[in-house]
């Protein structure tokens, strides 16, 4: 089968990949990666710093993004040369060029339109970090830590239009939510069993299965990138978004 994978630059999608490049075997893969998700914005510092220790992380002698494409058999490709912009006519080119019979998004930072998810025979699916309908949009790990849940969760949904996060549902994973741990570390805890969760859709398509879909109900919430409020009443409650002192345990996470 022809996969896509469309990924973002960032941590979360960097363990992902690692993770996918040896649950997946078999397949052709593509590999198409954004640089940020949403649009160019003005974000609050401490978002500012956390997108700088995930940088050193991912620049601190671990497999490249185009490594682990060369894992998977192929070359990290993205969209520089279409402005960032993947529904123009050159960008659905190269999507169409790879022939994809299903494209797998993990935190792409791209909206899809209609062209784009028409293309794979069996669809897009996309692993979002949070309950769905409950942690629609960005940072649900955030949120969930705000709301004093007593767990995180990855969703595994169909993309089927342009609307965020509101595709039929495959499959969930939860995790118990840590309050003595940052976000950064409750949030990557999510994606051993979410990229188990796409193993599995992948090999019950391969095998003809039928894939059973929960369609969401319309009740949920939208999440933007958190504002200095509610950054300081994260901060308030203990939390924190990253922690120095946790490095080596995110790097066992890879090992998982």
């Amino acid at each position: 089968m022809n996969i896509t994978l469309l990924i973002n630059r960032d941590l979360a999608s960097h363990l992902a990949l690692s993770y996918l490049s040896r649950m997946l075997r078999g397949h052709n893969f593509s590999l198409f990666i954004s640089e940020r998700v949403g649009p160019v914005q003005e974000l609050p510092s401490d978002l500012l710093e956390l997108a700088i220790f995930e940088r050193e992380l991912l620049d601190d002698g671990r497999p490249t993004f185009a490594q682990l494409a060369e894992q998977l058999g192929c070359q990290l490709q993205d969209f520089a040369d279409c402005d960032d912009q993947i529904n123009t006519p050159k960008g659905l080119k190269k999507i169409t060029l790879c022939e994809p019979d299903l494209i797998v998004c993990i935190r792409f930072g791209l909206i899809l339109q209609q062209p784009v998810i028409d293309l794979p025979k069996y669809g897009v699916i996309n692993l979002h970090s949070g309950s769905l309908p409950f942690y629609r949009g960005v940072m649900a790990t955030f949120y969930a830590m705000l709301n004093e849940d007593t767990e995180v969760c990855s969703t595994l949904h169909y993309i089927d239009d342009f609307s965020i996060d509101n595709g039929a549902v495959i499959d969930t994973a939860s995790v118990l939510l840590k309050p003595s741990v940052s976000y950064t570390l409750n949030s990557l805890h999510l994606y051993y069993s979410g990229c188990e969760n796409i193993t599995s859709a992948v090999n019950n398509i391969g095998y003809g299965r039928q894939i059973e879909q929960i369609a969401q109900v319309k009740d949920g919430r939208y999440y933007s990138f958190p504002t200095e409020h509610k950054l300081s009443q994260f901060h308030l409650m203990g939390y924190t978004l990253f922690k120095r002192s946790e490095i080596d345990i995110i790097n066992k996470l890879y090992d998982q």
